[in-house]
Formats: structure tokens, C-alpha cells, sequence
């Protein structure tokens, strides 16, 4: 039984990158039951640190975006 592999390469910001809505992939469920999950890493900060700083990314991101809906 062959093993299905995942190794995540970098991406190259010369080549273009497709943006395809969900609505244009018809064969979408077939491939989102492939599991190409990464193992998750510790982050070598402790949980705490790592949640206070995951609250303030999210709400700066959150913050930026309500900015850019009012524009």
C-alpha cells in the first residue's frame, strides 16, 4: 500500500497563483477528503504567551479588516 506525502515547499512570488472560488471546482469534495494535514509543531512559547499573542494577532487582523470594509 503506497502512502500519500506531503512536503511543503516554498512558494515562488514570480509565478502567478490561481484563485479559484468554490463555486468553479465542481470536483471539490473529492479532494477535500484527501488528508494532507501538517503534524502541528510546539512553538516554543509557553501556552499562554501563545494564546495572548494568538488574541492579539486576531485582533489586529480583525481590526484591519473592519478599516478596510469602511473604505
Amino acid at each position: 500500500m503506497s502512502k500519500l506525502s506531503f512536503r511543503a515547499r516554498a512558494l515562488d512570488a514570480s509565478k502567478p497563483m490561481p484563485i479559484y472560488l468554490a463555486e468553479e471546482l465542481p470536483d471539490l469534495p473529492d479532494y477535500s477528503a484527501i488528508n494532507r494535514a501538517v503534524p502541528q509543531m510546539p512553538s516554543g512559547m509557553e501556552k499562554e504567551e501563545e494564546c495572548m499573542f494568538t488574541n492579539k494577532l486576531l485582533r489586529r487582523l480583525c481590526s484591519l479588516t473592519k478599516d478596510r470594509q469602511e473604505i
